[in-house]
C-alpha cells in the first residue's frame, strides 16, 4: 500500500512531496516514509533534495540525496551527495550502491562546436567499514564527421578496510572511426599507466572493438 501528495507553488518554481509505503513481501514487512524537494533558483539552476527512512523488523535505516545542476550557456554543472544505508527501503536499490555515501561535482564545457571538455571529482566512503575513495577524472572529446578522438587522466586513490592504500593514475585515449556510410564502426582505446596501477577498477589496459551492421536490424560485434 502506499501514498503520495505533493504540493507545488503558483509559479510552480518549489515543489515539496512526501511518500509512504508499507510492503509485505516473503519477508518481515517494511515501512517507509520520504520527502522531497525540487526547486527552480533561477532559469538555469535547479535544486533537488530528498530524504527517508525505512524500518523493517524492528530496525531502521536512512537514506538522503541532494542534487543541484546549473546550466549557462556552453557550461554544466552538476554538484551532489548521497547516502543510502544498507538496508535501507524494499530491495529496490542498486546494490552496488548500498551502504555507501558519495559526494562529487560533474562539470562540461562546450568549448567549440564538436569539442567539449568533461571533469569528474568525487568522494566515496563505505557506511559499514573504513574503506574510501577519492577519485578525479578530466578527459577532452572531439567529433568530426565520422571520426570522434578522446584524450584524458584519472586518479583513484584508495583506502581499503584492512588499512592499506592503493592508487592508479592512467592517461587514457581512445578514437572512433565509422565507414561503409556508418554501417561498420572500429573503435580503440588504450590506458597507459603514469606510476602504480593498484585501483581494481583502473587498471592499464588496451581495447579494441568492431561494429557492423548486417542489416538495419542485425549487428555483429
Amino acid at each position: 500500500a502506499g501514498l503520495r501528495a505533493d504540493w507545488t507553488s503558483r509559479d510552480e518554481r518549489v515543489r515539496l512531496g512526501a511518500t509512504a509505503i508499507s510492503d509485505k513481501g516473503d519477508g518481515a514487512r517494511t515501512e517507509l516514509a520520504a520527502v522531497d524537494l525540487r526547486a527552480r533558483i533561477t532559469a538555469a539552476t535547479e535544486l533537488r533534495a530528498e530524504a527517508a527512512m525505512s524500518r523493517s523488523a524492528g530496525s531502521s535505516a536512512k537514506a538522503w540525496t541532494i542534487e543541484a545542476e546549473h546550466h549557462a550557456g556552453q557550461l554544466d554543472l552538476l554538484a551532489y551527495g548521497r547516502s543510502l544505508d544498507e538496508d535501507f527501503g524494499l530491495a529496490q536499490q542498486n546494490r552496488a550502491e548500498r551502504g555507501r555515501r558519495k559526494i562529487g561535482i560533474d562539470a562540461r564545457a562546450q568549448l567549440a562546436e564538436g569539442w567539449s571538455v568533461t571533469g569528474s571529482a568525487w568522494r566515496d566512503d563505505s557506511l559499514s567499514d573504513s574503506s574510501a575513495r577519492n577519485a578525479v577524472e578530466l578527459r577532452t572529446d572531439l567529433r568530426r564527421g565520422k571520426t570522434d578522438a578522446r584524450l584524458g587522466i584519472a586518479h583513484f586513490s584508495d583506502s581499503l578496510n584492512d588499512g592499506r592504500k592503493t592508487s592508479s593514475t592512467v592517461l587514457e585515449a581512445g578514437a572512433t572511426q565509422r565507414l561503409l556510410d556508418n554501417r561498420l564502426e572500429l573503435d580503440g582505446a588504450t590506458s597507459v599507466a603514469l606510476g602504480n596501477t593498484g585501483s581494481i577498477d583502473l587498471p592499464a589496459r588496451h581495447r579494441f572493438g568492431a561494429r557492423y551492421a548486417v542489416t538495419s536490424a542485425i549487428r555483429l560485434l
